[in-house]
């Protein structure tokens, strides 16, 4: 069964990973002190959050380093703002608390539900986040009549709303940060109307701030979803927890007009409540717009793909063909046919015959550069389309992949079997333009052409 694991890691590992948490929850919590109010406990506190966050989206980082570097970067921040020894201990336990709750019950999660690529996603991460801050409010709470002289339940509703609320919208952003940064495409290629929905969000905002009362958390709402529809989750969620984070300070320093109408207390416990439904909004839709956008790429890839092979199918490779051939000329092409397939089918089974299928496709994919293309036409065979190749350099690379697939040794149910390949091919360029039928029809010839000179060649057009 799946729990809270500690991996032990190279010494050099747990340095790096200890010193990396530690200075970020340090960072957390000193923006978390900065709006505590007096006698109070932080109005924003995103740290618990974001070292949940870390050791879960970045396995590598929950080792015994990193976990001790959590601690010591929440001791640090206490002890260097005037906290006394006993009540920086008691509020790093209960901080500690919420992470690791956290933590284990997001093992048991789907990685689709941590990157929130599920329709029920959302909820999963809500449902968490009410584990991990009624655990934490266990402990937290009693920090309220020991060292504040406030009393134990407004420790309890205070501890748990903070908790819940800061790991709503800041939590997505970690788990959703993607693995690589996404491709600037400079100012020119930027399209106002793609600023629009991150501009509604300011002006909502805006509007909260000049007109304020009880509704004003709802303003950025509708905004929100805007950016749900066009963002993704990841942006979504950046743009959540900025506008909400900044409700939450807001209401704490008494930003927002006309809304002192009840106590602190009550006053902070509504808005709290009211932003973490705010932040859940948009969120859900980002999740389910994500999910469906995922279901629709996986269609589009099974409409156009083929099944054994991994590669295009055959409607697929010849719209790609027409589309290469009219934008961009040269394209090379290679017809490549598996030579006395019939007999491998014959010989050893169709099982076999599907295993060398398979394995031919994953090859020729891993031999292809960035661009190629790799297509079925039928049984057993394949074109490739090579932009922007003239005739030479067509041959070298037919020619490379034959010499591979030949050294090949495809593990099928009673021992391996070798493979080799005939290959054709034809060129188009500017200077001899021709229709994508044409070309095939060329290559096509050449192919029949080395299979009649022997098989186990490359042959051009």
């Amino acid at each position: 069964m799946p729990g809270l694991t500690i991996i032990p890691g190279p010494m050099h590992a747990q340095w790096r990973a200890g010193a990396l948490v530690g200075l970020l929850v340090f960072g957390a919590c000193m923006l978390g002190i900065v709006t505590r109010p007096v006698g109070f406990l932080a109005a924003f506190w995103p740290a618990n959050a974001l070292a949940l966050g870390l050791m879960t989206r970045f396995p590598r980082l929950s080792v015994a380093g990193g976990w001790v570097g959590a601690a010591l970067g929440y001791m640090a921040a206490d002890l260097l703002t005037g906290g006394q020894w006993l009540a920086v201990l008691w509020l790093t336990a209960a901080n500690m608390s919420t992470v690791a709750t956290g933590a284990l019950l997001f093992r048991r999660l789907r990685r689709s539900d941590l990157a929130l690529r599920h329709p029920m996603s959302v909820l999963r991460l809500f449902f968490v986040c009410v584990a991990a801050a009624g655990v934490a409010t266990l402990l937290g709470a009693w920090a309220n009549p020991l060292f504040f002289g406030r009393p134990l339940v407004d420790g309890i509703a205070y501890w748990f709303s903070a908790e819940l609320v800061n790991c709503i919208i800041v939590l997505p952003v970690i788990l959703t940060l993607p693995d690589r940064p996404p491709a600037w495409p400079g100012l020119a290629a930027l399209r106002p109307r793609r600023l629009l929905p991150a501009l509604g969000v300011g002006c909502s905002v805006g509007a909260a701030f000049l007109i304020g009362g009880p509704g004003a958390i709802a303003f950025p709402v509708p905004a929100l979803i805007w950016c749900a529809l066009s963002y993704g989750i990841f942006g979504t969620a950046i743009l959540t927890m900025g506008t909400t984070g900044l409700m939450l300070v807001a209401v704490s320093a008494g930003w927002l007009p006309d809304l002192q109408t009840i106590s602190f207390l009550h006053e902070t416990l509504s808005m709290r409540t009211g932003v973490t439904l705010l932040a859940l909004a948009p969120l859900t839709v980002a999740s389910i717009n994500t999910a469906q956008n995922d279901l629709l790429r996986q269609l589009d890839h099974a409409a156009s793909h083929d099944a054994l092979t991994g590669c295009l199918n055959r409607a697929a490779t010849l719209a790609a063909g027409a589309a290469l051939i009219s934008r961009a000329p040269p394209l090379a092409v290679l017809l490549i046919d598996i030579d006395h397939f019939k007999q491998v089918n014959d010989g050893h089974g169709h099982a076999a015959g599907d295993a060398v299928l398979a394995c031919f496709g994953r090859e020729i994919t891993a031999q292809l550069r960035q661009g190629d293309l790799l297509g079925r036409l039928g049984g057993e065979e394949f074109a490739v389309l090579l932009p922007a190749t003239g005739a030479s350099d067509a041959l070298a690379i037919a020619e490379r992949l034959r010499r591979h697939v030949e050294g090949l040794a495809i593990a099928v149910a009673h021992g391996t079997l070798q493979i080799t390949i005939s290959a054709g091919v034809a060129t188009a360029g500017p200077e001899n333009a021709a229709a994508l039928a044409d070309l095939l029809r060329d290559a096509d010839k050449a192919l029949y052409r080395a299979k009649g000179d022997g098989r186990n060649r490359v042959a051009a057009a």
